[in-house]
């Protein structure tokens, strides 16, 4: 117990006046502005990060996409060249028929083997942003008018000793012998 002398004020309580004075109130719980407005950028930060990432994501996918239906473009043109439709020459880029925006080009490089080429297939289209989107697929091909011969000669001759028919593409239009 403490006791207290004589003469000793009394501690005096310190209540709030108008005039102002240091008394001041308890904190409340809460954030500050500072604190929402630091919270917010940090937010939007975030989201504009987040924004970037779904626009690369679905170009990907175009790609993706796109790649897919190249390939089977590609493939489309290496089959006409082994089935002897399309020559065994080179051709520069041209437009698909079906669907313009694609274009294709072929090379045929001789290999040392006798009529066998190295056939590269190059499919190919022009991005919304002017990049350019290119699938390539290449094969070696034994050249079509030697298949089945031994002696070397020209199977694809029309001169009348033997006739081939057979459909081509999806037209459903018959073909009778001759070379393309």
């Amino acid at each position: 117990m403490l006791l207290r002398r004589a003469g000793t004020p009394k501690p005096e309580l310190r209540t709030p006046n108008s005039a102002g004075s240091d008394f001041r109130r308890p904190r409340r719980g809460g954030m500050s502005l500072l604190e929402v407005l630091l919270a917010l950028a940090i937010f939007l930060f975030a989201l504009i990060g987040l924004g970037q990432l779904v626009s690369l994501g679905s170009d990907r996918a175009q790609d993706v996409q796109w790649l897919a239906y190249a390939s089977v473009k590609a493939q489309s043109k290496l089959d006409e060249v082994i089935a002897g439709v399309q020559t065994l020459t080179g051709v520069g880029e041209t437009e698909f028929d079906d669907d313009p925006d694609w274009k294709w080009a072929l090379t045929a490089d001789a290999d040392s083997t006798p009529n066998l080429f190295r056939v590269t297939v190059t499919v190919s289209r022009t991005r919304p942003d002017g990049s350019r989107f290119e699938t390539k697929l290449s094969q070696f091909v034994f050249d079509p008018l030697q298949r089945g011969n031994t002696d070397g000669s020209s199977t694809g001759t029309d001169d009348g000793t033997g006739t081939s028919s057979g459909t081509t593409g999806g037209s459903g239009t018959s073909t009778t012998g001759g070379s393309p």
